[in-house]
């Protein structure tokens, strides 16, 4: 029997990784309720439909991913080799969970076409992303330099995501956060 007392953070930490792994049309709220020990009614008392509790989703994992970017770019403790370090571990946390990928990218691509209701906090987590890689770049290249290196980078990573997934092999999200650290240090 599913318990009852659930908090809406703790259904929205249980479904997220479900989400990236299944996507969001091979999981019903049935599923999700079951895998989350609780009865589907009251997923409802949280979300008012399956919209609503993928948009949360999103949003929780943007929030996340934004406050530990730029806790980790803010920190004057750390030299920008330390801030690499944290970065790679942030992505490794974010993006190599089970080799499910990328839950912003893995839901841009499955509804993009079908219902865009998810396109603005994908690209507010996108713009976020290339923003904090900017910041890293600004001490070695012009501010156009930075922002066309982000957004590069970004695309590299999310390759390499994709081709992770594909081939089951994380060579691919690793290659290219060591072309991103060669980047940012300047090195080659």
């Amino acid at each position: 029997m599913p318990k009852t007392k659930t908090s809406k953070e703790e259904v929205l930490q249980r479904v997220i990784p479900i989400l990236r792994e299944r996507g969001i049309a091979k999981s019903s709220m049935s599923e999700l309720a079951k895998a989350c020990d609780i009865q589907k009614s009251h997923f409802y008392y949280y979300f008012s439909n399956k919209e609503q509790l993928i948009k949360e989703v999103l949003a929780t994992v943007h929030s996340y991913f934004k406050y530990n970017l730029s806790k980790i770019i803010a920190n004057k403790d750390l030299n920008i080799s330390e801030k690499l370090e944290q970065v790679r571990k942030l992505i490794d946390k974010m993006f190599k969970n089970a080799n499910s990928g990328c839950i912003m990218a893995n839901t841009a691509l499955e509804t993009a076409h079908l219902n865009p209701i998810y396109k603005d906090e994908i690209q507010h987590f996108f713009a976020d992303f290339i923003s904090g890689l900017q910041i890293l770049l600004a001490p070695n290249y012009s501010k156009e330099e930075s922002l066309e290196l982000a957004e590069q980078i970004v695309q590299d990573l999310e390759g390499g995501i994709l081709l992770m997934r594909i081939y089951n092999d994380h060579k691919y999200i690793n290659n290219a956060v060591s072309r991103m650290e060669k980047i940012i240090l300047k090195t080659n």
